[in-house]
């Protein structure tokens, strides 16, 4: 068995074929903090060591080389605490977030449709055709173009954001104990 906690991360690593990048991204660190770890310059945090025994199926005490008994433990103050500032974040949410958001998304389906609308309004001579008119619907689209992956990315970073924030946030409220053998 290994000997430091390093050699033991990068043990699992090897052992379940997984790249100090891919073990990164699961963990949201970079992956020259997983090779500090592994090359003990650097000792990971406590819920590093609980998500990257999670990632392997071992137990958190494998890398300190220990056996133990794990004990979950509830505590109410960080309950009431973690519904008070959810609650705070939600009505963020509710009030400013969400409909920037919904206002970005509809500005990019607004350029997006912004050359058909053109044509749709020449043909139905609601407005006459003018190459600046044309000229500036076709950059509004190449700029939707552009801007649509850029949101789709926000919108994926926001979710593991929320993910991550709520497991942190439930491993406070239900936390373990974990008395030596």
């Amino acid at each position: 068995m290994a000997d430091t906690i390093g050699k033991r991360i990068k043990q699992q690593r090897e052992k379940l074929a997984l790249t100090q990048m891919q073990v990164a991204e699961r963990l949201y660190v970079t992956q020259q903090t997983i090779a500090r770890w592994e090359s003990d310059k650097h000792v990971p945090p406590v819920k590093a060591i609980q998500d990257l025994s999670d990632l392997f199926g071992v137990d958190a005490a494998y890398f300190f080389g220990e056996d133990r008994i794990i004990a979950h433990k509830f505590n109410i103050l960080a309950l009431i605490g973690s519904l008070i500032v959810n609650f705070l974040l939600f009505i963020i949410a509710l009030v400013v977030l969400i409909p920037l958001q919904l206002g970005i998304l509809g500005l990019a389906i607004a350029g997006l449709i912004a050359p058909v609308v053109i044509l749709w309004q020449n043909a139905q001579q609601i407005e006459p055709f003018t190459s600046s008119r044309l000229l500036a619907s076709l950059v509004m689209f190449i700029v939707a173009l552009v801007a649509l992956p850029i949101i789709k990315q926000l919108l994926i970073y926001a979710g593991h954001l929320l993910r991550t924030y709520y497991r942190y946030n439930l491993n406070e409220i239900v936390y373990e104990v974990v008395p030596r053998q």
